[in-house]
């Protein structure tokens, strides 16, 4: 359908155009038709029509309306060009020249095309006071190949209080331009007395432009980074970059590497869904590792079933799959809450026998169930990409990556592509002891069955946001935060247990996360349906009396919250003392279904 439609848009285009030049056909009321013509039509086509309807006009200040949109997904040189201009002058509110700078890397990325005229002056962007305009300024400056800005950005990349979503900018554009200068800098930058986030980030930039020749650097870099996080976070960057597996094997010492730098790189190369076997078997070296998957005997099956029924303790093994290093709610979703990497485990327990669930989490590749096996993809920038395919149109691959992160991938960049194994790796549970496992593999087998572990009511609150207060935030007031976009990156996801709770360790990590002002008061926020117009009932449990405001006017709490709302969408958001957490939260109602994105 998508295909035919693409086609008959193109077949129909001359008339369709000339409806738009003779105003026959008008944009206003249609902007989503409009957007996808211009797309699905050539280039040069789309930039005149993009050229009539604006005319002589700047794009309007406050980037309303679909302009800057279609300016990066259809405009040619030209238009571009008065787009750049446009943010130079400061014609655009800050919010719009971020979309503008935005737009202009997408038609870089996915088109290939750059405004016409000179680019220098995107300089003058780096010294702009708000720091995400200086960080897509250096990101412009790497896609559009401004190979003179090197020296600047090199001296930028050395700086150990750069904001990291500049240093990540940073780095990515050394990488896009790459050159003789460029690897000089880089290889300066791996030296021991840099900051460790300077060197891991150098170390990966230098392995992308310049492979065969930077395993020294790479391989001290990784050998000294022992921090799970930081380990694993350096080895997925790594085995991004295309044939850097093959390198590695070859600049591998005998004796292999420190065991905490080979676990890491082990677990990576395993999720990649990628057959790196020599690496794998290298990276073994390393210590007493686990090379392969381990079956087990049909009897040693029966008797590890055996003892998961009898010994298992399912409330230990929630606590085991919600941690951090084992990663499983990365991957997976319970009650529609947790990552779309893997299949949602809401019914696993009552779908699937134990063996199944045994087998399942120590051979991942041995079924993969469909949907679910990983897309393998090289481009011809020299990097390696996986993950399980979200979307594609004409332009672009979406890949959920095993991060649950997605990724988007040009066509026209695109290599290579095949299918993959599982992203789940194998050996994910070394970690875990024995007993351990017993209480994770216990955890799964009682999900979707009556009673604590069943998820599949919508009517209890399971997604959690919440935002830390600061007495610097109190100067300024909070009221702004109860009309805030809760996707904002201060508003940090927290899922609750399967049974709804949210427990107080959980709110007291994120106060502990507040390292600069001083945590005053904990805002905890969820989004919820309401079918019809009418009176609604909050069951709230384990809270106490909080403020609370729904849809920022403020309601009384306690047991129960009633109130009246329309249909539709609603949010609630509570505010708790810093000094006085509840013990577990907990919100749920007959009337409402709680959302889970």
């Amino acid at each position: 359908l998508e295909y035919a439609l693409w086609l008959s848009i193109n077949d129909l285009a001359p008339t369709w155009i000339q409806a738009i030049q003779s105003g026959t056909w008008k944009p206003a009321g249609h902007e989503k038709q409009l957007e996808y013509g211009l797309k699905a039509i050539e280039p040069d086509l789309a930039s005149k029509v993009l050229a009539r309807l604006l005319g002589d006009r700047p794009l309007p200040r406050d980037g309303s309306g679909p302009w800057i949109d279609l300016f990066g997904s259809a405009a040619g040189p030209e238009e571009l060009r008065r787009l750049f201009d446009q943010v130079l002058a400061g014609g655009f509110d800050l919010p719009a020249s971020r979309h503008a700078l935005h737009a202009l890397a997408e038609a870089d990325r996915l088109r290939n095309v750059k405004p016409t005229g000179n680019l220098d002056p995107l300089e003058q962007l780096f010294d702009q006071p708000d720091a995400s305009i200086r960080a897509a300024a250096c990101r412009l400056a790497g896609g559009w190949k401004l190979t003179r800005f090197a020296p600047r950005l090199l001296a930028l990349a050395g700086q150990t209080n750069l904001p990291e979503p500049m240093r990540q900018a940073v780095f990515f554009s050394l990488r896009e331009m790459g050159g003789t200068e460029v690897v000089q800098g880089l290889r300066a930058l791996c030296r021991n007395d840099r900051a460790p986030v300077i060197r891991r980030q150098a170390a990966v930039a230098l392995a992308a432009v310049d492979r065969d020749h930077s395993m020294p650097q790479v391989l001290s870099v990784i050998s000294t980074t022992t921090a799970d996080t930081d380990a694993l976070a350096l080895w997925r960057a790594l085995l991004g970059i295309r044939d850097i597996d093959k390198a590695l094997v070859r600049a591998l010492p005998a004796s292999g590497l420190p065991e905490p730098a080979a676990k890491a790189g082990l677990r990576v190369a395993r999720e990649t869904g990628r057959n790196d076997t020599d690496l794998i078997l290298a990276l073994g070296r390393g210590g007493n590792l686990s090379q392969e998957d381990q079956g087990l005997t049909p009897a040693e099956m029966q008797a590890l079933v055996a003892r998961v029924q009898r010994q298992g303790d399912p409330a230990r093994g929630e606590a085991i799959f919600r941690r951090k290093d084992v990663g499983c709610t990365t991957c997976h979703a319970i009650g529609g809450v947790g990552g779309k990497v893997g299949p949602d485990l809401t019914s696993i327990g009552a779908s699937s026998p134990v063996d199944y669930l045994i087998e399942s989490v120590l051979q991942p590749n041995k079924k993969i169930k469909e949907g679910y096996q990983a897309v393998l993809v090289t481009t011809r920038d020299g990097n390696d990409y996986s993950g399980i395919l979200v979307r594609e149109d004409e332009r672009e691959l979406i890949l959920r990556n095993a991060l649950n992160q997605e990724i988007s991938i040009p066509k026209k960049n695109i290599e290579s592509r095949s299918m993959g194994g599982s992203l789940m790796p194998s050996g994910l549970t070394d970690i875990l002891s024995p007993s351990q496992r017993i209480d994770l593999f216990r955890f799964l087998s009682e999900l979707g069955k009556p009673g604590p572990y069943d998820a599949s009511k919508g009517n209890v609150a399971r997604l959690w946001r919440v935002h830390t207060m600061t007495a610097g935030d109190e100067q300024n007031g909070s009221a702004w935060m109860l009309h805030v976009n809760l996707n904002q990156a201060s508003w940090h996801p927290v899922y609750t247990l399967v049974d709804g709770r949210l427990p107080m360790a959980e709110l007291q990590e994120q106060i502990n996360s507040a390292v600069f002002g001083g945590p005053i008061a904990l805002y905890a926020a969820n989004r919820f349906q309401v079918p019809v117009a009418g009176n609604l009932v909050l069951r709230l449990t384990g809270a106490g009396y909080p403020q609370a405001w729904i849809d920022g006017n403020p309601v009384a709490t306690g047991p129960e919250i009633h109130t009246a709302l329309a249909a539709g969408p609603h949010t609630i958001v509570l505010r708790f003392e810093a000094k006085q957490l509840p013990a577990a939260l907990r919100l749920a109602s007959p009337d409402a279904t709680f959302l889970t994105d």
